[in-house]
Formats: C-alpha cells, structure tokens, sequence
C-alpha cells in the first residue's frame, strides 16, 4: 500500500512539474494578419473637443487596411516581449460634418511602423488542472486554455509618406509632402483563441501616439495635439517549437552541428 502511493505521488509530482514546464517548450510564435489602419490628424473629427485618444472619430469612411506581421517570445506564463512590422493605408479629409468641414483637404498617407512591445496576460494561456482533470479517455491532456487576454505598452518608429490633397495653399499653414520618421509608442489589448497546441487565433486593437503633427502632410497654426493612429488586426499565430536554451528547435540543431 504505501509503495503503491508513494508511486502515485511521485506520478504526479512528475505530472504537475512538466505542464509547469509546458509553456518553455514553445516559447515563441510566429504571427501574420490582417486589420484596419485610423489615422487621426488635423484634417477631419469630430467637431467635440472632449474626444478621449480620438475613439469618437474612427468612421467607416476613414478606415483602411493594414498588414500585420510579428515574433513573440514568452518570458513566462503572464509575460511575453513581442517585435512587429505593420504596413498600414489611411485616408483622412474634412468631410461634412466634420471640425473644418468648409476647408475641403483630404489626405492620404502610408506608414510602416517597426515596433517592441511587452504584453502582460491578466488571463494567461496556460491553466492550472486538478490531477482529476488531467486525464481523459485518451490519456493525459494539455495545459493550455481556451482563451487568453493581455495588454501591452512599447515604443516603435513611424515612416509616413503623406499626400495632401488641396485647392489653394493658406497662409500660415505648413505642409510636408515627403518621407517622414517618428517615434511612436502603442498601446492596447489583445485576445486570444487557442485552437491548438500550435495554432492560436487572435484579434488586438492599438492606439498609437507619435511625435509627429505631419502624418497627413499639413499642420494648423491652430493644432495642439501630435497625430495619432489606430491598428487593429485579426492574425494567426503559430507557436514554434523550442529548446531548453529557449531557441527554435531548427536553430539549434544547426547551432550544435556547427559546434560540434
């Protein structure tokens, strides 16, 4: 009787120590998506000046496309850093209804932003089981949930190439029609729908503020705030094997040929 408990003891001290284990053998994901880009500047608006990080000005006929690609590496169940690139198309203009509807300017511009993130999961991806719940009919079972949710804060640089459409040049009003670089810092949220061990579904949603008034080519002698944008993005993210040194399995077998 007692070797048979300290056996089952010792199984599942074995059990619970490797799903601890679990999340350090795919520590990093590989991420491709899709989403929408809002550009928020001093052309357009919503005329109330009390507008908190511009939410009151995302319209429909504002909203372009964006691509998303990143790496995520996972420091530990609730931390993860994260790198990204995103190629995002806007298009801002003073339409009816808007602060300076009667001006008439509209623009359009392209940015790509490189960016470092640190996402922090107030519902990490990995659950903690009952021994009861370890196990099913086909043995045991992973450790992941069904859902996972995070933050994340970071800083990044902007390249813009704004194009401003106009009748007439005004005076006091200064234009940039060319490249431009800024720093930006995203902030936002993030979701998750773990479909596999390997792939995970997820949507994330980011405002961006930068150090820049030109993102739409045109600055007001009236302007009080930097330009700001939106990204949202739905992705696939793929989850990549790893070693105990906390590199892709592929990377480190070449790494151990070539030293040995």
């Amino acid at each position: 009787m007692a070797k048979c408990f300290l056996v089952t003891v010792f199984t599942v001290c074995i059990t619970f120590s490797g799903q601890a284990q679990q999340w350090k053998l795919k520590r990093i994901e590989g991420i491709l998506g899709i989403g929408t880009t809002n550009v928020y500047s001093d052309l357009g608006g919503a005329p109330n000046a009390t507008n908190l990080l511009f939410i009151k000005d995302i319209t429909f006929r504002t909203t372009r496309p964006s691509v998303y690609a990143g790496l995520r590496y996972r420091i530990n169940p609730y931390s993860t850093i994260k790198t990204s690139f995103i190629y995002g198309y806007s298009r801002t203009e003073d339409y009816s209804g808007s602060r300076n509807e009667n001006r008439g300017f509209t623009s359009v511009t392209q940015l790509f932003e490189f960016s470092g993130n640190y996402e922090y999961y107030f519902f990490p991806e990995q659950r903690r089981l009952r021994s009861a719940a370890m196990f099913n009919r086909r043995g045991m079972i992973n450790d992941y949930s069904s859902f996972g949710a995070y933050v994340f804060a970071g800083i990044g640089g902007t390249l813009f190439w704004p194009h401003l459409e106009l009748s007439e040049t005004r005076e006091g009003d200064k234009y940039k029609d060319n490249m431009g670089i800024t720093a930006c810092i995203p902030l936002g949220i993030g979701f998750k729908y773990i479909i596999s061990d390997k792939w995970i579904f997820g949507y994330e949603i980011g405002y961006r503020q930068t150090f820049s008034d030109f993102l739409d080519g045109f600055q007001s002698p009236f302007s009080r705030r930097w330009d700001v944008y939106w990204i949202s993005s739905f992705n696939f993210s793929y989850r990549i094997p790893t070693s105990r040194r906390g590199l892709p399995i592929f990377l480190d077998n070449q790494w151990r040929r070539a030293r040995f």
